[in-house]
């Protein structure tokens, strides 16, 4: 019997201690975080004998972004929680999504909790827009109905041991950060980081163990965990907190990549088609611009030399002796010559006068201008 209670004291003794020791095991075989996120510093406060709350300000696109406690167990609150939050933070929507229980039935829940970043039973925070952000509640309460508080995949875990942690430990601080984790200007953060160290009442440093193994070695001697706001049953929009309700997340993600890798292969050929037609057509229309070109180039061409040959005809226009008649009917000159109208003169002829080239013949009724 009395072996027994010693066996029985020794593990109650271990298992108050687990936590509080420092072990190489708080460092995860890999990373879990998500390296293309907003990353806030994280770094400890530096020990104090009072609890200190700090929040940082909600960034441009109202989103909460980073709080930080520190606290004794004296310090906690006592009173209890309201259940009721008005506050909506950026990106809130919700839906009843399905999903497939244990049993193979179908049922529903809600997808989205309004999460607190630093849980109600550190900060005594309830409806402070600093301090809430949408999470899933596979991720606030590690379980798509009800709870499951063995999830490390979920902050319950973690808040869970670490209230655990410092009811053990009365006479030290918990120091703890909770950091939303976003992609650029998306509304809705794709991780959470918690980083947790203690403090002796001395100031002095305490590392923190709770057995997970996302558990990664932080700043300060701080233990980091990255967890993951999704949830199996949806895909979400994180640029608007929308999200489409999915019992195989998996195939429907695989079909989708299979439809938008079809989609930029259509895409590809439309584009490809387009363009030969475009080539083609233009191709045509500079072949008939040419064709155009060359037939206006070739009139033009004609039009010239028959110029041309007429310019030279005429300026080869010569006396020609033979024409002329004995009665002087022909204009024998080099030049052209006048024909007056019959019954006027020179003076008078303004109106009944004409000019006759080199070889042409006198007009009936008309005679040369003599002077």
């Amino acid at each position: 019997m009395f072996k027994l209670l010693k066996k029985v004291l020794l593990v109650s003794i271990v298992s108050g201690a687990v936590g509080i020791l420092s072990t190489d095991s708080i460092s995860a075989a890999k990373s879990y975080r998500d390296t293309s996120l907003t990353n806030i510093a994280q770094h400890p406060i530096d020990f104090s004998k009072s609890k200190q709350l700090l929040l940082k300000d909600n960034d441009e696109h109202h989103r909460a972004t980073d709080v930080h406690i520190q606290l004794s167990y004296a310090e906690k609150p006592t009173a209890k929680r309201a259940q009721r939050l008005d506050y909506d933070p950026a990106g809130w929507h919700n839906y009843r999504f399905k999903y497939e229980k244990s049993n193979g039935k179908i049922s529903k829940e809600w997808l989205f909790n309004r999460g607190h970043l630093v849980g109600y039973q550190f900060s005594g925070l309830n409806d402070e827009a600093k301090n809430l952000v949408p999470e899933t509640a596979y991720l606030n309460a590690g379980a798509l109905k009800s709870t499951n508080a063995s999830n490390k995949k979920s902050m319950l875990y973690y808040e869970n041991h670490l209230a655990s942690w410092l009811k053990k430990n009365k006479s030290y601080r918990l120091d703890y950060q909770v950091t939303p984790m976003y992609r650029n200007n998306e509304l809705l953060p794709r991780q959470v980081r918690l980083a947790y160290v203690g403090y002796k009442d001395n100031g002095e440093k305490v590392k923190i163990n709770l057995n997970s193994y996302r558990e990664e070695k932080g700043n300060g001697d701080a233990t980091v965990v990255y967890i993951n706001n999704d949830s199996p049953n949806a895909i979400i929009d994180y640029s608007n907190g929308t999200a489409r309700n999915t019992l195989n997340k998996a195939k429907t993600l695989q079909e989708d990549k299979a439809a938008a890798k079809q989609a930029s292969s259509e895409a590809i050929v439309k584009a490809s088609s387009e363009s030969a037609a475009r080539e083609s057509s233009e191709s045509a229309a500079s072949e008939s611009s040419l064709s155009e070109s060359s037939l206006a180039e070739s009139r033009a061409k004609d039009v010239a030399n028959a110029t041309a040959q007429q310019q030279q005809n005429q300026s080869n226009v010569v006396p020609n002796p033979t024409l002329s008649a004995p009665d002087g009917s022909v204009n024998s000159t080099g030049a052209y010559k006048w024909a007056i109208q019959d019954g006027f003169d020179w003076q008078t002829r303004k109106g009944h006068s004409t000019r006759i080239a080199s070889g042409g013949s006198l007009p009936a009724g008309y005679h040369w201008q003599v002077q």
